[in-house]
């Protein structure tokens, strides 16, 4: 048996979740989103189940027929959040949590209209990862564990809901609100969860690809990543089709805390990007390269980080050399090295392996290169040992 995820409640020996069904208002004014989540499992054995959650307040827990389901939370672990554990019956293979979330969720970022580009309305985004969707949904919050999922998120007039899923259509509700709909057809982790709710609007780049940004900034942003779909045909050259349908991307405040997420269907990018020359695309190919390795070929836990990271900084630059030039490459690789030798110097040693171990620790706080850059360097290594046609063949079949 592989080692326990030393991030997640969730029991190997316990049902697993297959698909989650989301219902969810949102709640600007008292900065929750409350609503339902209905797990279903893997199997119908029944006993324990174990779910991840982080300052969620769960108000009650059914059946597929309505009748209750006994649950109860532990206290909280200062990394992991509080152990949610629920008591099902034989036969029963799913159940539906009705919870809310705290204005204080780590996931979950609520800006003031102040805050954003526009200055009219209030915005809020996702950040699940490393261990942030347990303070979202509830749910088996690990890597090694993948789900399909639908969901109706529910928002104030005039503002636009997206998610990192297809879009299903709209609903008007009576209360003079809009419910937006979304399904997740491919398998996902938990960390890959992510929503968007605020003044937004998009512009097709490609059949596959479109840019969402607050009006103030659309039309730069179409102009700086317009040459995306370039970059997703270069990809696809070396690592196959790309397997997500769409690579749209949502164009971020300036809050958002990274360069970008990975979310499938729906890349997040910090405004910052938005320099005028393209000359910041690096960080698009980097995210697009996650479609595959990382969204696709996940790590199990993150103890193993490196296998998104190192192959997703490997597979970006030799995207980048086939539109840029190995020039370019030799640029972005010095700037990496540099970020990797401060890395190294500031961090204990245990956390400049690219394998680590993590119990007790919070991946956020130990965050660095090592995961980006050495895991890169090691790559590059082996490719030079056995040579590129043959380290191609290898990297094709990894990802198929």
């Amino acid at each position: 048996m592989a080692r326990p995820d030393p991030h997640s409640y969730a029991d190997d020996m316990h049902p697993g979740t297959r698909h989650i069904d989301l219902v969810l208002d949102v709640d600007f004014a008292a900065r929750r989103l409350a609503g339902t989540a209905t797990l279903h499992l893997d199997d119908t054995r029944g006993g324990p189940l174990h779910l991840d959650t982080r300052a969620l307040e769960i108000l009650s827990a059914t059946d597929g027929n309505g009748a209750p389901v006994p649950f109860s939370l532990d206290p909280p672990d200062a990394v992991l959040g509080a152990r949610l554990k629920l008591d099902l019956p034989a036969g029963m293979n799913r159940v539906t949590l009705r919870y809310r979330t705290s204005p204080d969720a780590s996931a979950l970022q609520w800006l003031d209209p102040a805050q954003t580009a526009g200055g009219k309305h209030p915005y809020l985004f996702s950040q699940c990862q490393s261990i942030h969707a347990r303070s979202m949904v509830p749910c088996q919050d690990s890597p090694r564990l993948r789900v399909t999922y639908k969901a109706e998120l529910n928002v104030p007039a005039p503002l636009v809901a997206v998610m990192a899923a297809a879009p299903r259509g709209t609903r008007p509700l009576p209360d003079g609100r809009t419910a937006y709909l979304f399904e997740m057809p491919q398998p996902i982790p938990s960390y890959l969860f992510a929503l968007a709710v605020g003044e937004l609007q998009g512009r097709d780049l490609s059949p596959r690809s479109r840019v969402y940004a607050e009006p103030a900034l659309l039309d730069t942003a179409a102009h700086e990543f317009g040459g995306v779909e370039a970059m997703i045909t270069a990809a696809e050259k070396m690592f196959g089709p790309y397997p997500w349908e769409r690579f749209d991307m949502l164009v971020m405040p300036p809050s958002f805390p990274f360069g970008g997420m990975e979310n499938p269907r729906l890349t997040f990018l910090t405004p910052t990007l938005l320099a005028g020359d393209r000359s910041l695309v690096n960080v698009v190919i980097h995210e697009l390269a996650h479609s595959w390795t990382g969204n696709l070929v996940t790590n199990a836990t993150l103890e193993h980080f490196w296998l998104n990271e190192g192959f997703t900084v490997y597979a970006e630059r030799r995207i980048l050399e086939a539109m840029e030039g190995a020039e370019a490459v030799a640029m972005h690789a010095a700037i990496g090295l540099s970020g990797l030798k401060e890395d190294m110097a500031r961090l204990e040693g245990r956390f400049t392996r690219l394998q680590t171990h993590l119990e007790g620790v919070d991946p956020d706080e130990v965050y660095s290169q090592v995961p980006y850059e050495k895991g890169c360097l090691l790559l590059q290594r082996i490719e030079v040992a056995t040579g590129r046609e043959a380290f191609d063949r290898f990297l094709r079949t990894y990802i198929s």
